[in-house]
């Protein structure tokens, strides 16, 4: 945890200050251990550097979580990010340059870590799971400019109107306990001129063939293998995956909604085995995210989104990516941008 990290850090629910007591430092001047004091007498540890909010916190979603991104992590998928995410999101990388970042929802630190080496000011890591003692600790390993916070996003320890950079929660905020409360917490971060890049997934039920996938097979499958345990879930998302690479089989499977394997982008020069391990990974977790065992996966409707964005920012001057982002199909990884 880096001293720059604690001028931001505040008590997640009363934004009251902390102070930092019993504090081991680094040579380096990073803070290895201690505790955070709020004026109400609550206690948030340190432990290996990571401050942690984690009380009263139900850890069978959190559990989830970590498990799927120890397993997973991201770090193969950057060119998914840079032509997906980046492209229909923000253009390009320029953005990133000096820019304070938080990534609500860090996942496996895969994106954290990009963020860095585009020239990010500092990023802050924002993951309830215990996923940041793991993928997350070996993969922003040895970057001075990232701090990690174990905590809800919904209830983010950072102080209102601080970070006058970018606030992001990408393919997250629907696995939150409430798409709304989670979305109001993220953007009090932004200072004016700062930006909250959010998307959640879209209620994908309109005409008579996305209506029987989404109440037939959608509904019925993850409502049975979100009751399954890691093991299971991740059973049946490789066979899909596997299936998936066959010529027309594979196709309609993932039409019928059996799998999820989205765009994979093809990289110059790249084998064609190569290109079949992306492909049956990208199937994979995209197929285990979406049918896996996250307590709350809420889709939302267009008018919804439409709503949330209208009531956290009235001024529509400062809401970037409306019309890509509700065309249909939607640019893949294009995510809203709301300006304070």
């Amino acid at each position: 945890m880096t001293p720059l990290l604690l001028s931001f850090l505040c008590e997640p629910v009363t934004k009251q200050p902390l102070q930092l007591i019993n504090a081991v430092v680094s040579e380096e001047g990073v803070i290895l251990s201690g505790s955070l004091i709020s004026p109400s007498g609550r206690c948030y540890p340190i432990i290996k550097g990571i401050p942690r909010f984690v009380e009263n916190v139900p850890r069978a979603s959190v559990n989830s979580f970590g498990d799927e991104w120890n397993y997973f992590n991201f770090t193969d998928f950057k060119e998914n990010w840079l032509r997906h995410t980046v492209a229909n999101t923000f253009g390009s990388t320029s953005i990133f340059k000096d820019k304070l970042i938080v990534d609500a929802g860090g996942g496996s630190g895969a994106q954290a870590r990009w963020f860095a080496e585009y020239g990010a000011k500092h990023v802050i890591l924002m993951d309830l799971s215990h996923a940041v003692d793991e993928v997350v600790y070996r993969n922003l390993s040895g970057l001075k400019n990232v701090d990690i916070i174990q905590c809800s996003i919904d209830a983010p320890p950072l102080r209102d109107q601080s970070i006058e950079g970018i606030v992001y929660c990408h393919n997250v905020i629907q696995h939150t306990p409430s798409v709304e409360k989670t979305a109001n917490a993220l953007f009090a971060l932004t200072a004016p001129g700062g930006e909250f890049v959010f998307n959640c997934y879209p209620l994908n039920n309109k005409g008579l063939l996305r209506w029987l996938r989404f109440n037939f097979v959608y509904i019925p499958l993850r409502a049975v293998l979100s009751r399954m345990p890691f093991l299971i879930i991740l059973l049946y998302s490789r066979l899909v995956a596997f299936l998936r690479l066959v010529p027309i089989l594979g196709l309609v499977i993932e039409k019928a909604g059996f799998c999820v394997m989205g765009d994979v982008p093809s990289i110059s020069g790249e084998s064609l085995w190569k290109n079949m391990k992306r492909r049956f990974n990208s199937a994979s977790l995209n197929t285990f995210d979406c049918y896996g065992s996250h307590s709350f996966q809420h889709l939302k409707s267009d008018s919804e989104i439409r709503d949330l964005i209208t009531s956290l920012q009235p001024d529509t001057d400062k809401i970037l990516n409306v019309e890509k982002y509700f065309q249909r199909p939607t640019p893949i990884g294009c995510a809203l941008r709301v300006i304070r």
